[in-house]
């Protein structure tokens, strides 16, 4: 399908509105190997390229329970697409019903599947499937980082824009891997359309019928009507009881910091017999404990972004990921924003945005000079 979005210059939107989809993409679909349906959008390069140019795959975050794969972060259109690269998106299964194995495994499997139709999609000699870029943002920068020790051919280069890269080091969640019960009443209560009763519930549904693949990230709906999304997205986005129930699952999760949620809703932690399995599923889940564990594993050229008033995934995630990979010899960048939250780079929208010099341009550089591809801005 053939992209049908309106710019969003041209859309009345509210202060706080979400990224929207750039124009000129198409969509599309596969089966995969779960038998779950999953999507892909490809917008080629801008200006077009009269020779075979590189892609970026990028992997939202949300928790691992939100997200759509509709609208990239804003920065990498203006950044990657004027350089004369192709830009995709995909999505994955969503938690509660799908594990975070499961989410990894749709991952690899899209580029595998981009891999093998981005030339009948852009033109043969439109694309290089062999030179290819992974950006994630938040949970989707755990998925990138970790889809980077499983890839092959490995991606040309990475960029983890505040992932999560080591669970066993969170916070409270160290500790709390040997935990106690969990008790309703440890969190304060929830005020919104649903009860905690309905979200606890829903935090253990299996369901495979009750499946998304796409859905909030946050609370679009109190910002957006059902229209603008849609024409937002470019997509028959609705708002239906099960994309609510989602949201707000995600968003109870991440405003009070919920380990239980964490462990059940995404690492269905009732399936683990003993807590030595537990605890060898999140190193095998944590990119940062494979690579300690393997002294002699290899690893593409890596950028990190962080702000350093991320509390969400602390700063420390990126720092002892950049340490790690220089300490092999690994080509590491580091772009720090001083005093920045969680998802700040949403204020990239252009390259006139006070701060792009600083914080894009050298990101957009060190990818070029390792994916060797020459600069157009």
């Amino acid at each position: 399908m053939v992209s049908v979005s309106l710019p969003v210059e041209k859309l009345d939107l509210p202060p706080g509105a979400p990224p929207g989809s750039p124009p000129g993409f198409t969509d599309h679909t596969f089966e995969s190997k779960s038998g779950a349906t999953l999507s892909v959008r490809v917008w080629p390069a801008d200006p077009p390229v009269g020779e075979p140019a590189p892609f970026v795959i990028w992997t939202h975050g949300g928790g691992w329970l939100g997200g759509a794969h509709f609208a990239p972060l804003p920065w990498l259109a203006p950044g990657f697409r004027f350089r004369g690269y192709h830009l995709v998106s995909h999505n994955y299964r969503l938690a509660p019903q799908a594990r975070i194995d499961d989410q990894l495994s749709d991952c690899l499997e899209s580029v595998s599947w981009l891999r093998s139709h981005l030339s009948s999609i852009l033109g043969e000699d439109k694309v290089d499937v062999d030179r290819y870029v992974l950006v994630g943002e938040s949970a989707g920068g755990h998925l990138v980082t970790l889809m980077a020790v499983h890839l092959s051919p490995p991606p040309t280069a990475v960029v983890d824009v505040y992932g999560l890269v080591d669970f066993l080091s969170i916070p409270h969640f160290c500790e709390s891997v040997q935990f106690e019960p969990w008790k309703p009443g440890n969190l304060p209560p929830w005020k919104g359309e649903f009860t905690d009763a309905e979200l606890d519930a829903f935090l253990v549904d299996r369901n495979p019928e009750n499946l998304l693949t796409d859905a909030l990230a946050w609370n679009e709906q109190e910002i957006l009507t059902e229209q603008q999304i849609q024409q937002y997205w470019a997509t028959d986005f609705k708002y239906n009881r099960r994309i609510r129930l989602q949201a707000e699952l995600h968003m109870r999760r991440s405003l009070n910091s919920d380990m239980e949620g964490l462990r059940k809703g995404v690492m269905h932690r009732e399936k683990f017999k003993t807590q030595e399995d537990f605890v060898e599923f999140l190193k095998n889940m944590s990119p940062y404990r494979v690579l300690l564990r393997d002294q002699e594993r290899t690893y593409p050229p890596t950028a990190f972004m962080h702000g350093s008033g991320d509390d969400v995934v602390r700063i420390d995630q990126s720092y002892r990921m950049a340490e790690l990979l220089k300490s092999r010899g690994v080509p590491v960048l580091e772009c720090y924003e001083e005093g920045e939250p969680h998802v700040y780079d949403l204020k990239y929208i252009s390259r006139s945005i006070n701060g792009w010099e600083l914080y894009i341009q050298p990101v957009l550089d060190f990818v070029d000079s390792h994916v060797g591809h020459g600069s157009k801005a």
